[in-house]
Formats: structure tokens, sequence, C-alpha cells
């Protein structure tokens, strides 16, 4: 039976698809617009299209599929959208979904993203259908975004004052997510996946320091001018607001702590950010 992707052009989604690829996996994706797929490298008969507010594209998505996966760009519309993919799934007999979520789901978060994971989160529970749950810290790979500020000016800027957090490699999060999908004995499952350590920004800052030779500082800005510079670089207002709300609730210091869950799911530990940096700093 075969794999759906939803979310296949996001960060996670897209590696999600690069290692089902790799383990050559029976899957295909649902995308809004074909064109939006031209970097997965799929095959006609891989790419469906569809949205999340459109259920009857999603059934016709998930004819002959047994596990979904599911990552949703943070948006208004995420608890309409998952009642809508759990419809879909039940209405084509879709039986696994695997859901992307966030590390510390909780309703009463400082966080309105993430108090959506918890409240999804719960939805999917109380469908009926199998799931799991993976719910990662923050990824190594976000540092892409000030990549141009380091490249320039040897400085990377966010709202997270000097809380530590124990990033994680979007790799290992992708890797987990495959094997929910292609492997028995994930179902009912919650994984909660960290990097090997917690680290403040300064701290990655040296890190990145030493793996490019280069001096690198981390300097930490309030939540609103990080908000302001989101939305100046023509990011949409909401997720501006609420990206720069969720680094904030990160600053609060409550995401520095250590999970084992990449190893028991992959039979390995988490890449470093060590490693991380020393791929990072050929770019820099």
């Amino acid at each position: 039976m075969a794999i759906l992707v939803l979310g296949a052009t996001g960060n996670t989604g897209s590696e999600v698809v690069k290692q089902l690829q790799q383990k050559q996996a029976d899957f295909r994706v649902m995308v809004r617009n074909a064109q939006a797929a031209q970097a997965l490298n799929l095959t006609g008969e891989q790419v469906y299209l569809g949205d999340f507010d459109d259920v009857a594209s999603m059934i016709a998505a998930m004819q002959g599929v047994s596990s979904v996966y599911l990552a949703m760009v943070a948006h208004p519309d995420n608890k309409q959208w998952v009642t809508n993919v759990l419809e879909a799934m039940k209405a084509s007999g879709a039986k696994h979904l695997v859901k992307l979520s966030g590390m510390g789901a909780r309703q009463d978060a400082g966080s309105e993203i993430i108090r959506t994971h918890a409240i999804t989160d719960e939805m999917v529970k109380q469908s009926g259908v199998s799931y799991t749950l993976v719910q990662p810290n923050s990824f190594y790979q976000n540092l892409f975004g000030s990549l141009e500020t380091i490249k320039s000016m040897g400085q990377f800027f966010l709202p997270l004052a000097d809380a530590a957090q124990s990033v994680v490699d979007i790799r290992d999060v992708a890797a987990v997510a495959v094997s929910a999908l292609t492997e028995s004995g994930h179902s009912g499952q919650t994984y909660l996946l960290s990097g090997p350590q917690g680290l403040t920004f300064a701290e990655q800052a040296k890190v990145l320091s030493a793996a490019a030779a280069k001096d690198i500082q981390y300097v930490a800005v309030p939540k609103l001018a990080a908000q302001q510079a989101m939305q100046s670089a023509g990011m949409n207002p909401w997720l501006a607001e609420h990206l720069a709300e969720i680094m904030d609730w990160f600053a609060q210091g409550d995401y520095a702590y250590v999970t084992n869950d990449v190893e028991k799911v992959l039979g390995r530990p988490a890449r470093t950010f060590d490693a991380f940096a020393k791929e990072f700093a050929q770019l820099v």
C-alpha cells in the first residue's frame, strides 16, 4: 500500500520525500500545483493536485494509500485542515497518520502555534485513526534563514534571549517520520525529538565560528523587531507575528531538555550541532 505526503514542498516534507525516494518506497504527494513539486524530482503519477480546504481532492489522493504524512505551515485554518484530513482518511480508507507537531505542545503555551499543535494532536488521538505524533524541537536548519546576514555581517538576529534549546537536525526528524510511515510498531506513539545537547544561540555562534574560521555572533533582538523584520522581508503579517511569538516563547527557557527518542527509533544517536556546523560553514 502506498504512502501520501501532505506538505511535501515544506522543510520536513521535502526531506521526507527525499528519504522515501532513497528507500524506493511506494509514495505520492499532494500539492497545490504541479509546478510546486518540480524540485522533488517525481514522476507525474506521483503528483496529485489538491489542498487542505478541498476534502474531495484529498480523498482522491488517498485512494490506495495506507499511511499519510501530515505537515502544515502555521496558518489560522490549521484546526479545520486537520479536521479535513481526518475526514478524508476515513472516507478513503487510509489507516495511519504520521503528524508533525512540536515539542512542548500544550494548550496553555504562550504561543498560538504551540497551542494549535496541542489541540490538533488531541483531535488526532480522539479520531479513531492509527497515529504517530512527531514532536521535534526547533531545527538546526532554521539557521539557513539567517545565512545572508551571517555571510554579509557575521551576525544573526533572533528574539531568543539567552535561552538554550536542544535543537535537532531536520534529517533526523524526517527519518523518524519515514520509519513511522514504512515500519510497524509506531502506532499510538508520540516521539519527542531533540538533538544531543541544549545550546544557547551564543554557544551555537561559537561553534559556527570555529567551523567557519570566521567570527559569527548571535544578536538577541526584541520580539517586535523580529516580527517587523520578517514582515519587511515579505512574510504575511499573521505568520510574522506568530513566528516571532513562538521564538519569544522558546526564549523563556523550557526547551533545553534532551530526549533519546531519535536513537530509540533510528538505532543511532541524533546528529550533533557540531556536525551540522561543519556543513553550514561551507556556505559562509
